[in-house]
């Protein structure tokens, strides 16, 4: 079994906290075991949870309510992953190859992600409490029966110093994957790609999306590879423009539109600064997907006005019957004033609809009492 190697001693403040299923134990102060050490946690009552210590302000990464689990703690991850897995496949079209398998504490592993790219499984440790336990972790990924290799994406700010990709189970993956959601075929760096190789989360927005394009001149901002241009343009769009400032990302999404059967000379496609970009000709359907602007304390603000420099600039230039769909993935920004921001944007500029709103797909689960776990937003409006 997993035995704890030592406890620690909560507050009944910290202890209620607990008891609703949040995965995280805050602590600023006071002795800490080594990051990976399995602890309890208790108060004048008894044990309330126990989990892995850590660094940081996070004192413990929190894997469950009571007293450890009776099994090796390798088995204990094992049987997690595979659940996870199980419940992709229930939850998303055979077709789809491509998904996160293991979403933090969502899955009951928090700060922990597995992403699935065909027969590539892509893990990203987002602390270090999961350092001493990598071996266990790729073990129970690598049993999956869909999985050949089983990689690491370096990166991680405080808890890795390396970048790139480390191959840990199997066979090294070729530089560019074709993984498909649904009949979508989209391609994958998993060397070098943005998060783990591609933005999973957005695969449900991708398909609202095709729904909506027919007929449309649809222009796609900070398009990385083309996902949501690809999406449209399969959605019958007269015309696709895609926009993005990393020239590579944007010949992907050229390669993307040649996956799918689609001649991209029919589209347009610009390596351009978003925030000094100006459409050539009417856009109706306008798709806004910046990346993270806050990524610690005090940056709030700074991402505050960048999504409102993006509304003022563009909701103006969307004609009467056009559509917007935008979305961010800056956690710090809640989805209450996330929306209000685009309210007070948009308000100035005609009349507007919600006809969507929407957050985290059914691969990203967020537990509950855990809101910092919530960071995607997306809408589609239409002025009317």
């Amino acid at each position: 079994m997993p035995r704890a190697q030592t406890s620690l001693t909560i507050s009944r403040a910290a202890s209620r906290i607990l008891r609703k299923g949040h995965p995280w134990f805050l602590r600023e102060s006071g002795p800490r075991p080594a990051p990976g050490t399995v602890v309890t946690l208790h108060d004048d009552k008894g044990v309330i949870a126990w989990g892995l210590a850590d660094e940081g302000s996070i004192a413990v990464r929190v894997l469950g309510r009571g007293e450890p689990s009776s099994r090796p703690l390798a088995a204990e991850i094992a049987d997690r992953v595979f659940r996870a897995d199980v419940a992709r496949t229930r939850l998303l079209d055979a077709a789809t190859d491509s998904y996160r398998v293991v979403s933090s504490a969502g899955d009951g592993l928090p700060d922990l992600i597995v992403d699935r790219y065909g027969s590539l499984a892509v893990l990203r440790l987002y602390a270090r409490a999961w350092e001493p336990h990598l071996d266990a972790i790729v073990q129970g990924v690598a049993a999956l029966p869909w999985c050949a290799t089983v990689a690491r994406r370096l990166g991680v700010a405080k808890v890795d110093e390396g970048q790139g990709l480390q191959v840990l189970h199997g066979p090294a993956p070729a530089d560019l994957l074709v993984v498909h959601e649904g009949d979508m075929a989209l391609p994958v760096r998993p060397y070098v790609g943005q998060k783990t190789g591609l933005f999973l989360d957005q695969r449900e927005h991708r398909a609202l999306v095709r729904r909506w394009a027919s007929g449309r001149l649809v222009a796609n901002l900070f398009a990385y590879n083309g996902g949501f241009s690809v999406a449209a343009a399969l959605g019958g769009a007269a015309r696709v423009t895609t926009v993005d400032l990393a020239p590579d990302a944007v010949e992907d999404a050229r390669e993307a539109f040649r996956l799918n059967g689609i001649d991209p000379s029919e589209h347009a496609f610009e390596v351009a600064d978003v925030f000094a970009w100006s459409p050539r000709e009417t856009v109706d359907f306008l798709i806004l997907d910046p990346p993270a602007l806050a990524r610690g304390r005090g940056a709030d603000a700074a991402a505050a006005r960048a999504y409102r420099k993006l509304h003022y600039r563009f909701g103006p230039k969307i004609p009467r019957d056009g559509l917007l769909a935008t979305s961010s993935c800056t956690a710090r920004i809640d989805f209450g004033a996330w929306t209000e921001l685009i309210e007070q944007c948009l308000a100035e500029h005609g009349d507007w609809s919600w006809h969507h709103r929407s957050g985290e797909p059914v691969d990203h689960p967020v537990t509950v009492c855990h809101p910092e776990g919530h960071y995607l937003k997306f809408a589609l409006l239409r002025r009317r």
